[in-house]
């Protein structure tokens, strides 16, 4: 994938208050609008998706859903996406609290695989803030890397079976495609891995492994679930 600005996650971000953060978790954690009024913005990363009855509708973690009454994008199939949001306290049956959309933006989505790919290896470093979750059965990294000047389409895979003895341990590859490295810039980017060993109804760690820019090996962990139907 090309290089990608992510000028409108940023201001998004600038949209996004503190008071407004703890207004989302009082919605979307507690049910409630936390006394912020009928409506509050946010900056969100949510799974499109389509029910049996052709409704679409965000999912936002595991279990939060919201109705995006004005989102007109035709529905091809299940995608990440960034957005700026107006959420209502409003309850829409089935599909979660109204949502007006007021931007939103299509997140890079990268390849989910048992073998490990034989290119490059390429260090970057994976950013810890809200874009960087495990939820709704996928993984989203906001992560930050050197790209050439013509930004050269790198590749991303997300490898599982690589520790017998862990089937949630995963290995990210980047290979940069011989991309010359003159400046540093960050985007996200997302894997679908719910083909994972079923969870259940419970959590399992996800572990993350890559190289980071220094060619030392990090991690990370999260809490993963299976995405039910």
């Amino acid at each position: 994938m090309k290089r990608r600005t992510i000028l409108s996650v940023l201001l998004g971000l600038a949209l996004l208050s503190s008071c407004a953060k703890e207004a989302a978790e009082n919605i979307w954690e507690n049910g409630s609008n936390g006394g912020f009024g009928e409506t509050q913005d946010f900056t969100a990363i949510v799974t499109v998706h389509k029910s049996p009855t052709d409704t679409v509708y965000f999912q936002v973690d595991d279990t939060t859903r919201l109705f995006p009454y004005n989102f007109q994008r035709d529905y091809n199939k299940m995608e990440r996406i960034v957005c700026g949001i107006t959420v209502s306290s409003s309850k829409v049956p089935n599909y979660g609290y109204q949502t007006y959309v007021q931007w939103y933006d299509q997140l890079d989505k990268g390849t989910f695989s048992n073998t490990k790919p034989s290119g490059a290896n390429d260090g970057l470093d994976i950013i810890s803030d809200w874009m960087t979750s495990c939820e709704d059965g996928f993984l989203t990294l906001h992560y930050s890397t050197r790209w050439g000047l013509a930004s050269v389409p790198h590749t991303f895979t997300l490898v599982a079976g690589q520790n017998p003895s862990d089937p949630y341990e995963v290995l990210l590859v980047q290979d940069s495609n011989g991309d010359e490295k003159k400046q540093t810039a960050d985007s996200v980017v997302y894997f679908d891995i719910n083909s994972l060993p079923d969870t259940g109804d419970t959590y399992e760690t996800l572990t993350l492994k890559w190289t980071d820019s220094g060619g030392k090996t990090a991690e990370k962990e999260f809490r993963f679930k299976t995405r039910k139907p």
